[in-house]
């Protein structure tokens, strides 16, 4: 794709934005009553995203039928139980969600430093996975869930949504293809606001870096690939209130980029 393309690809798009969600919509109601639906479930309510999750999942009823939720926190399951995202659902025990009949698989949306061995043991009784971000506290424990499940021929997919964001898959092609030449710099920035609760359970992990800026790293690496070397900076805005890495920036180096 010449430059002159891509440009004009790119005003495209813009329309397209619009036109095309509505036609995938019609396409996929079509199909719907066709194609078997698949079972899924959902253990855990406590990651930020749990309840969005079930909610999408409860939306695209031509596509899933949700079986069952697990929350292993009988505290927390009758906090949330009566939310629009789980009200009406089956409560179950993760033993009981794992041994439905015809479940294919199960998304993962526990607390973060429960999300991996839980995922593993989805993936030991045979389902997909959808395992939301971050991947946990320990890389060994995370590559060897990636292992067993390449063994037992699982998806696990991560929730890292900028990888099917349209705009970014564009721009992801037009690097592979060249139209922006030699990319030789990424800068990326991503926050968000939190109350105080929320600070104070985010503290309890590496920081905003390990929390929102994975997604950065998700995409950067699908541009430019392994870095060479890496550079941290670390600050805490508020040391008298909490302990959260809240102002954090990552320096990654390539032979030819920053």
């Amino acid at each position: 794709m010449h430059r002159r393309r891509f440009l004009q690809r790119t005003g495209q798009l813009s329309v397209l934005g619009f036109v095309a969600p509505a036609l995938a919509g019609s396409a996929m109601a079509q199909a719907g009553s066709a194609r078997e639906r698949i079972k899924v479930g959902q253990i855990g309510t406590a990651h930020a995203h749990a309840s969005g999750k079930m909610a999408t999942l409860r939306k695209l009823r031509d596509e899933y039928e949700v079986v069952g939720i697990v929350e292993p926190d009988p505290d927390r399951q009758r906090r949330v139980q009566d939310q629009a995202a789980y009200r009406g659902l089956c409560w179950l025990t993760q033993e009981q969600l794992l041994n439905t009949p015809g479940l294919q698989a199960v998304a993962v949306e526990t607390a973060v430093s429960d999300l991996v061995s839980t995922a593993q043991r989805c993936i030991s009784a045979g389902m997909h996975v959808h395992l939301d971000k971050p991947a946990g506290c320990s890389l060994t424990a995370f590559q060897e869930l990636l292992a067993e499940a390449a063994r037992r021929r699982r998806t696990v997919q991560m929730g890292y949504m900028f990888r099917h964001n349209p705009a970014f898959r564009f721009c992801f092609r037009a690097v592979r293809e060249g139209c922006l030449g030699e990319v030789f710099e990424v800068h990326g920035v991503i926050s968000k606001t939190v109350g105080a609760q929320q600070r104070k359970e985010l503290a309890e992990y590496p920081g905003s870096m390990f929390e929102l800026g994975c997604h950065l790293i998700d995409a950067l690496v699908a541009v430019l690939g392994r870095p060479e070397k890496t550079g941290s900076f670390s600050r805490r805005s508020r040391p008298q209130q909490d302990d959260l890495a809240d102002n954090q920036v990552a320096v990654f180096e390539y032979a030819k980029a920053t």
